[in-house]
């Protein structure tokens, strides 16, 4: 029976796994789609408005300004989105964030730490009749 629920509890594990592997590619997949998307639409912005130049209706410096910038905001997002797939995304959860720091703080009490327990001791002895919780009628000092 016990190898029988590790077996069941192994592939509830390794599907569990692989569905978190199959979004974090398929989002990864999906914000690639993005990045072509960016620049597909900046190449025919720009192409359109070199057209425009060609037959007069645009003048050569607001061409050029326009490519420069489409050019400078093209760069960024997509200079933004690998920075931030690459440091900050978390690696198992495409939709979670690493923070600096994360996993090497300790928490509020040391390991191995009494001082919770001898709270929930003095709470247990003061209110034995509530079998340590304190009741909605006590008077609190």
């Amino acid at each position: 029976m016990s190898a029988e629920l590790d077996d069941n509890k192994y592939n509830t594990d390794l599907a569990t796994r692989q569905a978190e592997i199959n979004e974090w590619t398929y989002n990864n997949k999906m914000d690639t789609l993005f990045v072509f998307q960016l620049v597909f639409l900046a190449l025919l912005t720009i192409s359109v408005l070199f057209g425009l130049k060609r037959y007069g209706l645009v003048g050569g410096a607001f061409a050029w300004y326009a490519t420069a910038i489409i050019f400078i905001l093209c760069t960024v997002l997509i200079v933004n989105r690998a920075y931030y797939t690459r440091m900050l995304r978390d690696q198992r959860y495409w939709n979670q964030r690493r923070f600096p720091g994360d996993g090497v703080k300790g928490g509020a009490l040391s390991q191995g730490s009494n001082d919770m327990q001898d709270y929930i001791d003095a709470i247990r002895t003061k209110y034995p009749e509530s079998g340590g919780t304190t009741s909605s009628n006590c008077k609190c000092p």
